[in-house]
């Protein structure tokens, strides 16, 4: 790619420079000629002064072998400053031309033919100037002539007693003038050549800086492709590539973080599969066990018997929960569970749940002190999912406090405009470095304990679902005097 794109840069820089050298070419030529028709009107304009001034047209004689007297000295002999002199009475006759061509006899006679039709045409008292034939390519190095009438005592309306003519020589004679477009061609050829050295050196060098971030790129996706989503690539690179760099950047980080989602997604739905299989196989299989025992008459005490139903229907309540606790999880994770919020009083819906949960607080021993006042301000809640929330509370508290022990339930108004509720128990302690963990799914303080004592894992998860579903937060701190507190806040509601 980098060859490629060096020999494609540097071949548009050569087609520009090769442009560039041929314009200046032709300037030069056109230069030149435009010089050279300048000079040659003017010189064959005082030339024809020169010869009205002497009164009569000098002799062919005279032009080779002496000077006219007046002649400017630069004038050579019988060339006027390089060109070939032409002389035309005023008959129409030729009476002076440059000896004939040696080298190419054709050549002298159609320039003879062309020049003496520019001189008839000076006889009529008009100037002229044209391109003779046999020119090298045009404009390059044109030939050229330039033919004058030639005035009595070289007064501006004076009687045309002649026409003069100058002409540039044949090829063979023109060596300073191909010598000179020779020097500037072979000086304009090596200045292109250079240049396109330059932009060669050059566009290798800006492709090889272009190409590299990009090869970068290319081997950051190859990792990408190949699962190594934490590849970047440098943005040090001209700006539509480090535009591109920078994207690449944020989509390859975008994608980490998705693909860590994913993974971290994918290993709770394995640790899932894993807990709801074992808390489902556990009460399952004392049902299974004890309705075997009562079906082949293993149990045959009727005190017995009837325990055995109890606890039969303990672990079908047991699995009765846990599904519906599955069944609210799912419920959120579908953002499908509905809220039925409303203006509540938190007095009366501490006593009733705690009413529901008395039977297994006598059995146990455990004391609960209730100090929610009653003129609490009304908290704008949906009262069964408040229910859901003080008894997994309640049943947490009641599973970790030690028989004999105590509970406490209290309730305040925060300054922040919240109503706080709190439920504390002497229980264990929880360290300070699994109390963010408490209230993930399935997570367990002590596996076999709760497991023994109907714990699923899933109440504080579900908990903390419902507070912040309803604009609130719960917090998990020291009891004073020992155990362990968890409070949880709920919105004032609205003054009506």
């Amino acid at each position: 790619m980098t060859v490629q794109l060096a020999v494609g840069s540097a071949a548009v820089a050569l087609a520009a420079i090769l442009v560039v050298a041929l314009t200046a070419v032709f300037t030069v030529a056109l230069s030149f000629s435009s010089f050279q028709r300048s000079q040659m009107a003017s010189d064959v304009t005082q030339l024809a002064t020169s010869f009205g001034e002497q009164g009569h047209l000098p002799t062919s004689t005279q032009l080779l072998s002496e000077r006219p007297s007046g002649l400017p000295a630069l004038l050579p002999r019988p060339r006027y400053s390089g060109a070939y002199i032409w002389l035309m009475d005023a008959s129409g006759r030729l009476i002076a031309e440059p000896p004939a061509y040696q080298e190419d006899t054709t050549q002298f006679q159609a320039d003879e033919a062309t020049i003496s039709a520019g001189l008839r045409q000076a006889l009529h008292g008009t100037m002229n100037e044209n391109a003779m034939q046999g020119g090298a390519f045009a404009p390059l190095a044109d030939r050229l002539y330039a033919a004058a009438p030639i005035r009595l005592h070289g007064a501006a309306n004076g009687t045309i007693i002649g026409a003069v003519a100058l002409s540039t020589p044949p090829h063979s004679e023109r060596a300073g003038v191909f010598t000179f477009l020779g020097d500037v061609n072979t000086t304009v050829l090596f200045s292109t050549l250079g240049a396109a050295l330059l932009a060669a050196i050059a566009a290798i060098f800006f492709s090889r800086r272009l190409t590299r971030p990009l090869a970068h790129l290319t081997d950051a996706t190859a990792r990408m492709a190949g699962g190594d989503y934490s590849a970047r690539v440098a943005v040090h690179a001209p700006a539509e590539v480090h535009r591109l760099a920078s994207s690449f950047n944020d989509m390859a980080a975008a994608l980490e973080r998705d693909v860590r989602e994913l993974r971290w997604q994918e290993q709770l739905r394995r640790e899932l599969i894993a807990n709801v299989s074992h808390e489902l196989a556990t009460p399952l299989t004392a049902i299974e066990g004890f309705t075997e025992a009562l079906r082949d008459e293993v149990v045959r005490d009727p005190a017995e018997r009837q325990e055995t139903v109890r606890t039969i229907a303990r672990e079908a309540a047991r699995l009765h929960r846990l599904v519906d606790q599955l069944r609210q999880v799912v419920l959120f994770e579908a953002d499908a569970h509905a809220l039925d919020r409303a203006p509540l009083r938190l007095a009366p819906l501490v006593e009733e749940t705690l009413a529901v949960l008395a039977p297994e607080l006598e059995q146990k021993g455990v004391t609960v002190t209730n100090t929610v006042p009653a003129g609490l301000p009304l908290v704008y809640a949906d009262g069964d999912r408040v229910t859901e929330i003080l008894l997994n509370l309640l049943d947490n508290a009641l599973r970790h406090v030690p028989a004999g022990g105590h509970i406490e339930v209290t309730g305040e108004v925060g300054a922040d405009g919240v109503v706080w509720v709190g439920v504390a128990n002497d229980g264990p302690a929880i360290p300070v470095q699994q109390r963010e963990r408490i209230f993930e799914r399935f997570y367990r303080l002590d596996t076999s304990r709760s497991a023994d004592a109907g714990g699923t894992g899933l109440g504080l998860a579900i908990v903390k679902e419902f507070v912040e579903a309803q604009g609130g937060t719960i917090r998990v701190e020291d009891r004073t005097g020992g155990g362990v507190r968890f409070r949880f806040s709920l919105p004032v509601a609205p003054a009506i």
